[in-house]
């Protein structure tokens, strides 16, 4: 795997080759976990029930793979730096993605989705314009469609097996794509590569095929940024070898290694453009923004990062470099977020004949010409739909914000089996918080809105309305917190002359913007996962491992389904005085020894580099 300088002492000598050869056998031993995984996603296939599903020991082989990720690491970094060094790392990252390419999903569905919006992309429709279900919908009606553009719809589903297939098996069918336009041209060029015949396995190898290029261009990319920052080359390594990037992208097929590629790029670029530069070129700084910004037209998350590019171009580029800055990304991502958030559709008019007409009242007049005219009806759709319902409702696997949610929004009214045991607000102070909040936000929106509201009293403060306000409340005051942690990154990071120390920031960045999000998906953790190597904590490499222990949400939920089940390990029952079902056990238990483990870890590393 590398080259050992003549310079070095024999016995150093010795000692790296012995090194060599362990990280060949870890090679190897990771390259059989995957090809077992690969087997094993045999028994994931979609007709087959959760309970049935050998999640457990996709969770072992994958624990068995971090170790010899971890271990990897750390004889790694003691290697002399060499080109050679370079190619077994991305050697060996090929191998262990290729092997997995061919697998099938295993608790994964979302690729069904990417499939048919590519599709409908490649048709000239637009993915925002008519959820699934309606295509679904519209194609067992009998009869024709009357809209134009949604028969087209149906005609692309009924035109081969596959496609039809993947419609079918789109969860959350009844929203709109939620994934902006970079993304959609992505999936639209896999389906302009994919031949008509081809059924639905080899359309979703192509698609993660495309998918895995992106992630692959990153570990190139990641290569790049270490030399940039002073680290030794082989911390790529931590990226490259990551067991969570194999199960999200080479075998779940996810779409974020595209805004992560892009992402890495953009911080690459700035940090190559301000390091050491007294004087930066517009059209550079142009670049990077334009970067960044098809990074969010990607995917939204890369968002986050704008202020510390904005207050790195201010304070290393002055005026100039942050207006060229702020206006290239500015520019460029509305117009690419405009189709998605911005855009609203008309369906084409559909004809209703009027049955006044035809109808004859005794003693009364005829009814006049005019009312015999159809009446025209058009809906209005919203292409926003599917992001919004994501922002205004999606919690999943999250330990802050639940936490600070659960105290907050009434409890009064939730089955004993669905009521967190960690709640310690009085019931009194949550209604007050919640009521306070509808209120104050009803006489906003009546005075922006100029009308009066038309909910009753009760109707104001129901016990639904109160815990939908709540989680709304939450989401404000949490993401006001990061908006301030991110601006204070930002602004320290500038004032310090190192790469890595930018780097540094935009990793911390997005960590506690997805440590404070009440979406945690594992494959959110992969934003992270290039700029590991600057970060100073050694828990931060933990956290991808840990994880993981979301899919046993899959195994709890099907294992252990009606309530009351009581699930009693190690006196559980005794301590927290709760008995709950499969899946409020995982919500409220489960994420508990996912993040409160790593938690701690951060804040006792960072007690002890205070101590420092």
């Amino acid at each position: 795997m590398t080259t050992f300088s003549s310079e070095a002492s024999p016995q150093t000598q010795r000692m790296n080759r012995l090194r060599v050869d362990i990280l060949w056998l870890l090679m190897v031993a990771t390259a059989v976990c995957y090809g077992a995984l690969a087997i094993l996603s045999k028994s994931f296939a979609y007709k087959i029930d959760s309970e049935d599903r050998p999640t457990l020991i996709m969770l072992s082989l994958f624990l068995l793979a971090f170790l010899g990720y971890w271990i990897a690491l750390t004889i790694v970094v003691r290697l002399p730096a060499s080109r050679k060094l370079l190619r077994g790392i991305f050697a060996s990252a090929c191998l262990f993605r290729v092997l997995l390419l061919p697998s099938i999903p295993m608790h994964e569905i979302d690729i069904y989705r990417y499939i048919w919006d590519g599709a409908v992309f490649a048709e000239g429709i637009s993915p925002y314009r008519y959820p699934p279900q309606d295509v679904l919908n519209a194609a067992s009606q009998q009869g024709g469609v009357e809209d134009e553009v949604l028969g087209r719809l149906v005609a692309l589903s009924r035109s081969n097996d596959s496609l039809s297939d993947s419609l079918q098996k789109i969860h959350y069918g009844t929203y709109p794509s939620p994934y902006p336009l970079v993304s959609q041209v992505v999936f639209a060029v896999s389906a302009c590569s994919t031949p008509e015949a081809f059924p639905l396995t080899k359309r979703m190898l192509l698609m993660k095929g495309l998918l895995v290029l992106f992630d692959l261009a990153t570990l190139l990319v990641v290569m790049g940024l270490m030399q940039q920052i002073g680290r030794h080359q082989g911390w790529s390594l931590a990226y490259g070898w990551c067991p969570l990037l194999m199960k999200e992208f080479a075998n779940g097929g996810h779409l974020d290694s595209i805004a992560i590629f892009l992402t890495t790029g953009a911080i690459w670029m700035l940090i190559k453009t301000l390091r050491g530069a007294t004087r930066l070129p517009r059209y550079q700084v142009a670049c990077t923004g334009s970067m960044l910004a098809l990074a969010i037209g990607a995917k939204l998350y890369p968002v986050v990062l704008v202020p510390l590019f904005a207050v790195l171009w201010w304070r290393r580029g002055g005026r100039g470099a942050f207006v060229v800055g702020m206006l290239s990304v500015g520019v460029l991502s509305c117009a690419l977020l405009y189709p998605l958030v911005g855009l609203k559709y008309e369906t084409s008019e559909k004809i209703i004949p009027n049955e006044l007409a035809q109808v004859a009242v005794p003693g009364q007049p005829t009814v006049q010409p005019l009312l015999a005219q159809p009446i025209k009806v058009q809906k209005v759709l919203d292409p926003s739909a599917g992001l919004r319902a994501f922002l205004k409702n999606w919690e999943m696997n999250d330990l802050i914000f639940m936490v600070v949610l659960e105290n907050c929004r009434p409890q009064n009214d939730v089955a004993s089996h669905k009521n967190p045991w960690f709640v310690v607000m009085p019931e009194t102070w949550s209604l007050a918080i919640s009521k306070n909040w509808v209120t104050w936000a009803s006489w906003v929106l009546t005075r922006i809105n100029d009308t009066q509201t038309q909910l009753t009293h009760q109707e104001l403060y129901a016990t639904q309305n109160l815990r939908a306000a709540s989680f709304q409340l939450v989401r404000i005051v949490m993401g006001s917190l990061f908006t301030l942690l991110a601006c204070w990154l930002a602004w320290q990071a500038a004032g310090q002359g190192d790469p890595r120390g930018w780097c540094r920031a935009a990793m911390l960045t997005l960590a506690w913007f997805w440590l404070t999000c009440p979406t945690q998906n594992p494959w959110y953790w992969c934003w992270i996962l290039p700029l590991l190597p600057a970060s100073r904590y050694r828990t931060w490499y933990v956290i991808g491992a840990m994880t993981m222990l979301y899919y046993l949400r899959f195994w709890f939920s099907a294992h252990f389904v009606e309530p009351p089940v009581v699930i009693n390990p190690l006196g559980w029952q005794i301590v927290l005085n709760k008995t709950y079902d499969g899946i409020y056990f995982f919500h409220f238990v489960v994420v508990w020894i996912e993040f409160a483990p790593c938690l701690v870890a951060l804040g006792f590393e960072w007690w002890l580099n205070r101590r420092r």
